[in-house]
């Protein structure tokens, strides 16, 4: 489960880090304008790949780790996938937190994300100390302590972002269009799989419902108008997926 949390995060990071030294860079030219406009994009792009993502992982757990893993026994799929569901939402905000630290890190606010890991770290040793050590909870407390650790992180980093950078991004805008989408697409993903399970092999029938879910995310984010010109260009082949997609 803990791979799989730390996978999500190894797609997204090239995609929206690499646009931070843009935002440092226009930041040194003094054009404060400039770089608010790159932070926005980075997270208006971090949200339409991390949402569906973290969605699907905790929507198709038990599904994706028995595509991955098959030889392991029912009792550890279980075992795995409880702490997967969770640890998948916990993977969106793995990806805020590192390009939140990254943003506050170019706007000259280094010792922030240092005060803020501090606070998550904190939460997630007294949540281990409290869960883990309940024999109610056991090692079903260590995704939850996970899940609020990160969680804390980027909610007090998010707010810096907010006091700290001019033009700050409008949260509700950037995540609230994917974030229907993503849902929409975890809800297709379930249903799916529970429907091509029943007619096809376990590891092809999860295939499948992650393929078919893939492109109802992205039909959904385009009907939603949740991908823009600038989201667009900033993918790979972004001026190709502009022209294909006839986007303004």
């Amino acid at each position: 489960a803990m791979d799989m949390l730390n996978m999500v995060a190894s797609f997204v990071y090239p995609v929206t880090m690499s646009l931070i030294p843009f935002a440092a860079a226009a930041l040194a030219q003094g054009d404060k304008r400039g770089a608010s406009r790159t932070v926005n994009s980075a997270f208006r792009i971090l949200a339409l790949l991390a949402l569906p993502a973290g969605v699907g992982l905790s929507v198709l757990a038990r599904p994706i780790l028995e595509l991955l893993y098959p030889a392991k026994g029912a009792a550890t799929l279980e075992a795995a996938a409880y702490h997967l569901e969770i640890l998948g939402v916990g993977s969106i905000f793995v990806c805020l937190m590192a390009l939140s630290n990254g943003i506050l890190q170019a706007y000259g606010r280094e010792k922030v994300p240092l005060w803020t890991l501090l606070a998550g770290g904190g939460l997630k040793i007294a949540l281990n100390y409290l869960m883990i050590s309940n024999p109610d909870y056991g090692i079903r407390g260590l995704p939850v302590s996970t899940l609020c650790c990160y969680a804390l992180i980027t909610v007090l980093n998010l707010g810096a972002i907010a006091r700290y950078v001019p033009e700050r991004p409008d949260y509700f805008r950037v995540f609230s269009r994917p974030g229907l989408a993503a849902l929409g697409m975890g809800a297709a993903a379930w249903w799916l799989h529970r429907l091509l399970a029943d007619l096809l092999p376990g590891g092809l029938a999860t295939l499948l419902a992650v393929a078919l879910a893939a492109a109802i995310y992205a039909g959904a984010a385009l009907l939603l108008g949740a991908v823009g010109r600038e989201e667009a260009m900033a993918l790979p082949s972004g001026e190709r997926l502009v022209r294909w997609l006839r986007l303004k």
